[in-house]
């Protein structure tokens, strides 16, 4: 165990104070400051993996009351207090004189500074009301249904029947799917302004101009600006945007319409196609069995270790199947005191989903690996904008192995089919995330204080048509305006998306790497994950031998390697 405290009990704050004013009470030289980090540590791990069973349960079942109630306390009661004594030990720590933090140190203590600079007590309890009020818009997405053909279904159960061929059966229940969405349109506004005023309010207390500045230091955002990103923002319409409607025009031909409509498209993910050219859509696996097996084959074929740490979450830290009150989506979560990664789905029998295990095991074998070379508990996740290269890069290493002779799930017709349906998921996903990111720009910095939800419509159905115009919405300007209400990250977890943009391009490079040699490919890949946090964002890149960039030359470089690898498979 890496810990020094079994007996703790992290929702009662009276547990925890002594251990916290030990901490606080002690006199740190530089001959110390490590242990005392160490225990540190061990006390934030100890907290970290409550807070990680309890969202685990709202989460598995969003109707648990008791697991509300555990939430509730946790946030009102516990954390509060620990963002108190958090900031004390940090400062602690920032006064030790001529301290020159080491390797392992340094990233902590970049961040360390920078998080004091945001601290103010006026906005524990604003952030703790933003912690609920997130709460309440998984309670309302998570209990969405529709009625079809006498059975009730979930959003993601339903979803699965937008891929099928019959295109009055897809525009219908993706009609009804709709209809349970906009039913709480009202709600949902009023939601989200609540929680804008909240950030503003929260930027404002802690003495910064606008929310996103606020964002930039609280997200750790210390190698790239506002102004890269919209770099990026331009180099996906010029070099990503044109592909990606060409690719969607040809995908209406293959399926024999004249254009895309929404309805050919998954509701989580709206840049995506779901209807297949063939008479059948991919069915890798029948059931969550069939999947976890599938899983365990295809990791240990990337890498022996991988397919280890898989087997281990097995044993009770997979939860894969789509049921009633499960919140939507998916994720990795981590538990630093059993040493275990945990992945959550909602699992139909997709392709998307077989996918999306792929990706979930790469956030899970980061933390592994991470676990295994680190001791502090900061260092164990690294910065989101790798920690999705992490994940994309696992779905593009684990690709030669979905191939039933290689252990994987797919004939050599369906592979192809999956292999195409991965590269054009790539260059659609892109121009959605410019979307998400230049929506939450143009929000949180250029919006007036009195910007209103129609106003929010109206900026998000205008970047729309500016970057994904292949997907026709003529007709249906409700359900477009609102395609915002239907991200969950706008709510939940704001300015948390260009992550997944930049972090695609360095996957990419590892895709491009692997198609040379996959061996040194796995090698390198494995490295960056050991180094946890330990290395500034460019050297996290530099160690699985890619580039931290984003500008409209190696964006456009990796455009035409997709062209060039779609052609075998198209």
């Amino acid at each position: 165990m890496k810990y020094n405290y079994p007996e703790l009990d992290a929702l009662d704050w009276s547990s925890i104070k002594p251990h916290v004013d030990a901490l606080l009470a002690e006199e740190l030289t530089h001959g110390n400051i490590r242990a005392w980090l160490q225990r540190w540590s061990d006390l934030e791990s100890v907290l970290d993996e409550k807070v990680s069973w309890i969202h685990r349960a709202i989460t598995e079942n969003t109707a648990d009351e008791k697991a509300n109630e555990r939430f509730k306390k946790l946030v009102q009661d516990v954390y509060p207090q620990w963002q108190v004594v958090e900031q004390k030990l940090k400062a602690k720590w920032m006064l030790v004189e001529d301290y020159e933090p080491d390797e392992e140190t340094a990233q902590v203590y970049r961040r360390f500074k920078a998080e004091m600079d945001l601290f103010t007590e006026e906005n524990i309890p604003i952030q703790t009301e933003l912690q609920l009020r997130r709460k309440r818009y998984e309670e309302i997405i998570g209990g969405l249904s529709i009625e079809w053909k006498d059975e009730s279904l979930t959003i993601p159960q339903a979803e699965a029947l937008l891929g099928n061929r019959d295109r009055a059966v897809r525009k219908q229940v993706w009609r009804k799917i709709m209809d349970a969405h906009l039913a709480h349109r009202d709600e949902l506004n009023e939601l989200f302004m609540d929680l804008l005023a909240k950030r503003r309010q929260i930027a404002k207390n802690a003495g910064f101009p606008d929310y996103r500045s606020y964002a930039w230091i609280s997200r750790g955002r210390f190698d790239y600006t506002p102004e890269d990103c919209i770099i990026f923002h331009d180099a996906i319409e010029q070099k990503v945007a044109p592909l990606t409607s060409e690719m969607h025009r040809y995908l209406a031909g293959e399926i024999g319409v004249d254009r895309l409509r929404p309805w050919e498209t998954s509701i989580g993910s709206p840049w995506l196609p779901t209807v297949d050219p063939y008479e059948e859509p991919l069915q890798p696996f029948r059931d969550v069995v069939e999947l976890e097996e599938a899983g365990q084959r295809v990791f240990t074929q990337v890498h022996p270790d991988f397919g280890g740490y898989f087997q281990s979450m097995r044993d009770g830290f997979l939860d894969l199947a789509s049921r009633p009150n499960k919140a939507p989506g998916g994720y990795m979560n981590s538990f630093p005191i059993s040493g275990r990664a945990y992945i959550f789905m909602n699992a139909v029998g997709s392709h998307r989903n077989f996918r999306t295990l792929m990706h979930e095991g790469g956030h899970a074998f980061h933390f592994f690996e991470a676990f295994q070379h680190q001791s502090l508990i900061w260092n164990y996740h690294s910065p989101m904008e790798f920690s999705e290269v992490a994940s994309m890069s696992m779905e593009q290493l684990s690709m030669p192995y979905w191939r039933k002779e290689a252990g994987g799930v797919y004939d050599e017709s369906d592979y192809r089919r999956a292999v195409r349906e991965q590269l054009i998921g790539t260059i659609t996903f892109l121009p959605y995330m410019a979307v998400v990111d230049k929506f939450q720009h143009w929000l949180y910095t250029k919006a007036p204080e009195d910007v209103s939800p129609a106003d929010l419509d109206a900026k998000w159905a205008e970047l729309w048509d500016r970057f994904l115009p292949g997907i026709d919405y003529s007709g249906l300007d409700a359900e477009k305006a609102t395609g915002w209400h239907r991200k969950a990250h706008i709510f939940g977890v704001p300015f948390y998306y260009i992550e997944y943009g930049l972090a695609q391009i360095g996957a990419l490079q590892v895709w491009r790497n692997a198609l040379d040699d996959q061996e040194q490919a796995v090698a390198d890949y494995r490295r960056a994950l050991a180094a946890g946090y330990t290395k500034p964002l460019p050297e996290l890149f530099q160690l699985a031998n890619a580039r931290f960039a984003f500008d409209p030359e190696t964006v456009g470089e990796l455009m035409d390697l997709i062209r060039v690898e779609m052609e075998k498979y198209f």
